[in-house]
């Protein structure tokens, strides 16, 4: 059985029909243009830097401060006054909110969140067509070392076969096929998503996903780790 193999520094991995995919290089590594972080001037407090963040993530959410109280257990008026500095909160109300947001603690004491300019360019060696049997999987996210989130492209040629191995927490699967369509196995149950179809599911199970059609699809999966299964 031939095996194809791309370069592990651009996230690419590729291997004939049948034999597992090997747990990918850090991600990020494929960035191709990254704007040095802006770092915090002397007289910027904690509590300036908390508040900025904090600000921005719930407006990325589109979350106003009443929905955001109730998602994180934290009053209103708490986070209006964390949000304009003039208050510091404690470590415990800093992970409620970052839990109803999905960032750690640290996240919000970063001074650099809000300046960073990614692009991240697919592999040089990247072919335009995948032949049967061949898959790429290439990650979307820069590492951190904090987040719980993966983001991915896929690729697979006819038949191809892409896994993922066992992980020792729960996490909680968004399949969107663009392309093509996949075949997901969820603990033992085959799913087949088709093209504009996305499907959710959890576990800590090993991910499978099988390209069933004649032509190549294309996804992306975002892959969240630590979540409760209750």
């Amino acid at each position: 059985m031939s095996t194809l193999t791309t370069a592990w520094e651009h996230h690419t991995r590729r291997r004939s029909i049948g034999t597992e995919w090997i747990q990918p290089p850090p991600k990020g590594s494929s960035v191709t243009t990254f704007v040095e972080p802006i770092r915090p001037t002397v007289n910027e407090d904690v509590g300036s830097i908390v508040g900025r963040n904090l600000h921005r993530l719930r407006k990325q959410h589109r979350l106003s401060l009443e929905a955001l109280s109730r998602q994180s257990g934290v009053s209103r008026a708490m986070l209006g006054q964390v949000e304009q500095g003039k208050s510091v909160p404690s470590i415990k109300t800093l992970w409620q909110i970052g839990q109803a947001l999905g960032v750690s603690v640290s996240w919000f004491l970063e001074a650099s969140v809000a300046a960073q300019v990614l692009l991240l360019s697919p592999d040089a060696e990247s072919h335009e067509s995948l032949q049967r049997g061949e898959a790429e999987m290439r990650s979307l996210l820069q590492a951190n070392g904090r987040s719980r989130d993966d983001f991915y492209e896929l690729r697979l040629g006819p038949g191809a076969l892409l896994r993922q191995p066992v992980s020792y927490s729960p996490r909680r699967i968004n399949l969107a096929v663009s392309c093509g369509a996949l075949l997901a196995e969820v603990d033992d149950v085959a799913h087949v998503v088709k093209a504009r179809e996305a499907l959710q599911y959890q576990t800590t199970n090993e991910l499978i996903w099988r390209n069933v059609g004649q032509v190549e699809a294309h996804a992306f999966v975002f892959i969240r780790d630590g979540i409760s299964l209750d």
